[in-house]
């Protein structure tokens, strides 16, 4: 299990929890190493600043947030599916960046066209499993939310 909690712009704390492999002595480099390349891929999508994360270890941090458009109660919901019983899941980002919409489809995150976008799909799907602990693949990413 990994946890990752964002801080938006009035110190409000949002988080989300995806399903992984479980930690062993012989997957730990390469799990550590997916871990860094979804938290990368994340950053351009959101506006928050990361508060804590927790994959076997807790690594608290002290950030500050200085973009007031970064508000826990805009995220968004990343939909997937199970790839072996095509079950399908979903969780939610706060504090989404959104110019990262698709300006070609209203309310979706632009898949499919090499950006930042892309690289965090591909940086979840190496990393996150279904509650089954099987592959996931993503469908979309819409925004959602209260209005602010």
């Amino acid at each position: 299990m990994y946890t990752q909690s964002l801080m938006d712009y009035d110190g409000e704390k949002t988080s989300f929890r995806l399903y992984t492999e479980d930690l062993t002595a012989a997957n730990f480099d390469a799990q550590v190493s997916l871990k860094i390349a979804l938290e990368t891929a994340l950053l351009p999508l959101v506006l928050g600043e990361v508060d804590r994360s927790v994959h076997g270890q807790e690594f608290e941090y002290s950030p500050e947030v200085t973009d007031e458009w970064a508000q826990r109660e805009l995220k968004w919901r990343v939909d997937f599916v199970d790839d072996v019983n095509g079950e399908p899941g979903h969780f939610t980002i706060g504090t989404a960046n959104t110019e990262k919409l698709n300006p070609n489809a209203r309310g979706v995150a632009h898949i499919g066209d090499g950006g930042d976008v892309d690289a965090f799909v591909t940086a979840l799907q190496n990393f996150a499993q279904s509650r089954d602990g099987n592959s996931i693949t993503v469908q979309q990413i819409l925004l959602v939310g209260r209005n602010i």
